[in-house]
């Protein structure tokens, strides 16, 4: 297969098959053209664990739509990866009340030590089916 590449919104070059994982890994769909584009039906856990240490590195945060919850906002519902000062990083997870979604009805953390391990926890945790499909292979 011949690598392309592209350069994304923040000037980093990465190739096609790097940017249809990001795509996944943030939105957990591709279309059947994106798929056919990825030209597998599964990935490995190492090029899904670079992906999501791309992202979080960009935003400090993954998914990148995620945060804690604030007053008067939706709580954010499910697991992410949060960084925290020292080089921790806190997988967090929340869910909010069913009739008020402002108000969080549970939500749990763990710290880790640094962020490959934080990662494989994330991955474990949420992917370890796949990702829309798309198989995690060790």
């Amino acid at each position: 297969m011949k690598w392309q590449f592209c350069v994304n919104y923040h000037s980093a070059v990465m190739t096609n098959r790097q940017a249809l994982i990001e795509k996944l890994i943030v939105f957990l769909h591709l279309n059947v053209p994106e798929r056919e584009l990825l030209g597998s039906d599964s990935l490995s856990v190492e090029e899904i664990a670079a992906a999501v240490k791309r992202v979080f590195e960009r935003n400090g945060v993954f998914p990148p739509q995620a945060r804690p919850r604030k007053p008067g906002e939706t709580v954010f519902e499910g697991t992410f990866l949060l960084k925290r000062p020292g080089g921790k990083v806190e997988m967090a997870w929340q869910r909010s009340q069913s009739i008020k979604p402002t108000e969080v009805a549970e939500r749990g953390s763990t710290e880790y030590g640094d962020l490959d391990e934080a990662i494989s926890a994330f991955i474990h945790k949420e992917w370890r089916d796949g990702i829309d499909s798309v198989r995690i292979i060790p």
